[in-house]
C-alpha cells in the first residue's frame, strides 16, 4: 500500500471545511425564522417584509449550499486529476451561474431593506464584493478554458 499524498489530505481537509460551512450557512439560515418573528413583533410596520425577506434568505442559502457543493465536486476533479476535463468546465459554468443569482439576489433585497442605511450601504458593498467576484471569476474561467483547450492539443501531439 502506498503512503497517502498530501493532495489526499488536502483534499479532505477541504471537504470537511466546505461541509462545516455548509452547515454554518444552513443553521444561519434556519436561524433567521425565529429571528425574523421576533423582529416582526417588535417592529410591526415592518411585519409586511417578514415572508419576503425569508424567501431571499432562503433562495440565497440555497444558492450558497449548492455554490459548496459544486466546489466540492470541483475539489474531487482536481483529487481525481481531471481538473482539465469537461466535466470540470461545466462546474465552473455552474459556479458563475451561481455566484451571478446570489448577487442579484442581495441586490433585489436592498429596495425592500427596513432600518437604518448602514444596512443599505452593508448591502450595497456586498453587491459590489459579489458582483467583482463574479467577474473575476468569469477571467478565471476563461483561463481554465484555455487551459484545457492546450491541454487537448498538448495531448494530440503526443
Amino acid at each position: 500500500m502506498s503512503p497517502p499524498r498530501s493532495t489526499d489530505l488536502i483534499t479532505l481537509l477541504a471537504w470537511i471545511a466546505l461541509g462545516l460551512l455548509a452547515f454554518t450557512v444552513l443553521a444561519g439560515g434556519l436561524l433567521m425564522i425565529p429571528i425574523a418573528e421576533s423582529s416582526a413583533r417588535a417592529f410591526p410596520e415592518f411585519a409586511h417584509l417578514q415572508t419576503p425577506l425569508l424567501v431571499a434568505v432562503a433562495a440565497f442559502v440555497a444558492c450558497v449550499e449548492a455554490m459548496l457543493g459544486t466546489t466540492a465536486m470541483l475539489v474531487g476533479c482536481i483529487r481525481n486529476n481531471s481538473i482539465f476535463g469537461a466535466t470540470a468546465l461545466r462546474l465552473v459554468d455552474v459556479l458563475a451561474g451561481l455566484l451571478t443569482v446570489a448577487t442579484v439576489i442581495l441586490a433585489a433585497v436592498i429596495p425592500a431593506l427596513p432600518g437604518p442605511p448602514l444596512l443599505v450601504l452593508v448591502f450595497l458593498a456586498s453587491v459590489l464584493v459579489g458582483a467583482t467576484f463574479v467577474l473575476v471569476f468569469l477571467v478565471l474561467r476563461s483561463l481554465l478554458r484555455s487551459a484545457v483547450s492546450m491541454r487537448v492539443e498538448l495531448d494530440e501531439v503526443i
